[in-house]
């Protein structure tokens, strides 16, 4: 075994502190069939590198260090993280994001370079990201792409099927960011076919491709400002809604955070006003109608006919025939 080969292995192998495993030169040669000059030597080599490796009657042993222990990661492999790296930074809250900027740096220089990474994800296999199990099966393929396009800049040509009319629009697509909201994966991305930013869910996309032409992406894009008056994923004219919510309902959401614009105001009996800034979208209704009996609307007067039509539309469907 070379001695550049063994070095590295000795350095991944050695217990992080004063553990079970034997770890003498002796033991060392005989694991990696060599002398126990040379794993002397090795280790000199490695404590010469800065690495802190103490020795006591059971052997050898890595202090505590913030150094990085090399492992052996193939091009394929460390593009996964790269790419597991970005979804985390486009899905978690700005409040909540670490910054991610020398990890990807250092991964990338592992790699070569970016077109190493680009190169490893054409492969076979690809890059598959599936952290939930509620995206549709394209979902990975085009999260993948469109994580491709947002890093390079690069355009995307999407054949996107329509949630509300069920009909198949080609677009083309400026990359912003990539968000898991509701119970999917979502592009956002400025839209040259209507003109302005929209949402669409990754896996409704049934083509998705990078373009050679360069996309126009803001260099600060505010993600939670585009959410901002969504109550999942739906954006639109935010209106002030307030909702009197009883019963165990009101119990159950006491103490919860439902929407950032939100504000409860706890009522003597028992129950609360919940007030809050949305979009008056089909999802937000159908949330409302998820809570029954226990939550009825207050403001706006146009929300209350838009839930009071929607009930008699229902309950005729069960009436006596």
């Amino acid at each position: 075994m070379k001695q550049a080969l063994r070095v590295l292995r000795i350095l991944r192998e050695l217990p992080r502190a004063r553990g079970i495993t034997a770890s003498t030169a002796a033991s060392l040669a005989e694991r990696f069939g060599t002398s126990t000059r040379s794993i002397y030597r090795d280790i000199a080599l490695l404590q010469e590198a800065g690495y802190a490796i103490a020795h006591d009657r059971a052997g050898y042993y890595l202090l505590p260090t913030d150094r990085c222990v090399p492992v052996d990661l193939s091009a394929a492999e460390i593009a996964s993280l790269v790419y597991a790296t970005y979804w985390v930074d486009g899905a978690v809250p700005a409040a909540l994001r670490p910054d991610f900027t020398g990890v990807v740096e250092k991964l990338t220089a592992a790699c070569g370079t970016d077109e190493a990474i680009i190169s490893a994800l054409n492969g076979d296999k690809g890059i598959d990201i599936s952290p939930k199990q509620t995206d549709g099966p394209q979902a990975a393929v085009n999260m993948a792409t469109a994580f491709r396009a947002r890093r390079m800049r690069r355009k995307l040509r999407g054949i996107y099927r329509s949630p509300d009319r069920d009909e198949l629009t080609e677009r083309v697509l400026h990359p912003y960011s990539v968000s898991f909201r509701g119970d999917a994966h979502y592009l956002v991305a400025y839209c040259e076919l209507r003109g302005e930013e929209r949402t669409f869910r990754l896996d409704r996309f049934e083509e998705l491709e990078m373009l050679d032409q360069t996309a126009e992406i803001p260099d600060r894009y505010d993600l939670e400002g585009h959410f901002s008056g969504a109550w999942e994923v739906t954006s639109g004219r935010r209106q002030e809604v307030k909702v009197l919510i009883r019963g165990k309902t009101a119990r159950r959401f006491r103490s919860s955070s439902l929407h950032p614009t939100q504000r409860m105001e706890q009522r003597d009996d028992g129950a609360m006003e919940l007030c809050l800034r949305v979009a008056l979208t089909d999802e937000f209704r159908t949330w409302l109608l998820g809570l029954g009996p226990d939550a009825v609307v207050l403001e706006p007067a146009c929300l209350r006919e838009q839930i009071a039509e929607i009930i008699r539309k229902m309950s005729a469907n069960y009436s006596p025939t």
